[in-house]
């Protein structure tokens, strides 16, 4: 809460019971000499009084509360569930008291690890996805689609069409489903979630020629393209080139 970042409250333990139940008191001290700080002290227990409340009923950070300060709070959770059958924090007038049972720990520990380390959201980012004609249709709306089979996970991807892609698809035959031609499709993709793609609004849709019909090695590389020359002088004499 500090804006200058810099810790001004030592919180010490000035009272403590050891009987049953365990009870420790603490009051804020500031740490730099003549420093009012019942205001700061009021301010940190209101956000933690919250911050917990919070938690107990959803996977939400709390206000203030890094990533450091919910694995503490995930700590005192996970102590009620190990033992302890209740903990219960009074902060005085003003607010209400943090009571955490045991059920409420366990729920609350799990919404704290959501928050901790969040499951990915389904997301969206342009760019492209290549894989092999599936198929046409429409769907329910009238709009154009195409189907996609995805080259790394085999997810069959529907691309809804429009524009040049339209024209594209529009040109070229049925039968070539059969034959598993390439396509590359690009326009807005989205995500399920990280890695896992659902649906594309393409753009631009490319048919690439199969294997079969790309150049081998032996059709682009001339075994005697230095001439005569050795690997040696022909860089060299390229290298010459350039700088002159």
């Amino acid at each position: 809460m500090a804006e200058d970042g810099a810790l001004a409250i030592d919180w010490r333990i000035v009272d403590a019971s050891r009987n049953s139940p365990l009870a420790l008191e603490c009051q804020a001290f500031p740490r730099n000499y003549a420093v009012n700080i019942d205001r700061r002290a009021e301010l940190v227990m209101d956000c933690t009084a919250k911050g917990f409340q919070l938690l107990q009923t959803t996977a939400e950070r709390p206000e203030y509360f890094t990533d450091k300060v919910l694995t503490k709070a995930l700590g005192i959770f996970d102590r009620v569930t190990n033992g302890l059958n209740l903990t219960e924090v009074d902060f005085g007038e003003g607010l209400l008291p943090i009571l955490i049972t045991p059920v409420i720990a366990r729920g609350a520990a799990a919404n704290t690890d959501r928050v901790l380390k969040p499951v990915s959201k389904p997301y969206r980012e342009f760019g492209s996805v290549e894989g092999y004609f599936q198929g046409v249709e429409r769907d329910g709306f009238g709009r154009k689609l195409l189907y996609v089979r995805h080259r790394v996970t085999g997810d069959i991807i529907k691309c809804i069409v429009s524009g040049k892609a339209l024209m594209e698809v529009e040109r070229h035959q049925i039968a070539e489903v059969f034959h598993n031609r390439r396509v590359q499709v690009t326009g807005m993709l989205y995500f399920k979630i990280l890695g896992r793609l659902s649906q594309v609004e393409a753009n631009e849709v490319r048919f690439l020629r199969s294997r079969s019909e790309l150049p081998q090695v032996d059709d682009i590389i001339d075994r005697d393209f230095t001439g005569g020359m050795t690997s040696e002088d022909y860089v060299e004499r390229q290298r010459n080139s350039r700088a002159s």
